[in-house]
């Protein structure tokens, strides 16, 4: 197994998850929510929760997290899609 498998097999277990699929088109769809704003978004998940399906995110370079003073804005990163792409092209 290669880089870019490692790499894929991480973006395909961070969108198993529909919580995560959900967080993802939020953050896509809206750039720049706070975790504050995406725990209100998802309707009776604790902040916390939402925090490790973030960092889950994360790790798989999904998105992007910026602190701004105590707030955290998270942002989608287009490119992260791309090897995925790639592999159902050629499948």
């Amino acid at each position: 197994m290669d880089a870019q498998d490692g790499h894929l097999d991480e973006t395909l277990r961070a969108l198993a998850d529909p919580t995560r699929r959900r967080l993802l088109v939020s953050i896509r769809t809206q750039p720049g929510l706070s975790t504050a704003e995406l725990a209100a978004l998802t309707k009776g998940m604790t902040r916390w929760g939402v925090m490790k399906h973030l960092s889950v995110l994360e790790a798989a370079g999904l998105i992007q997290t910026m602190a701004q003073g105590r707030r955290r804005r998270h942002f989608h990163e287009p490119q992260a899609l791309d090897a995925l792409r790639r592999w159902l092209a050629q499948t």
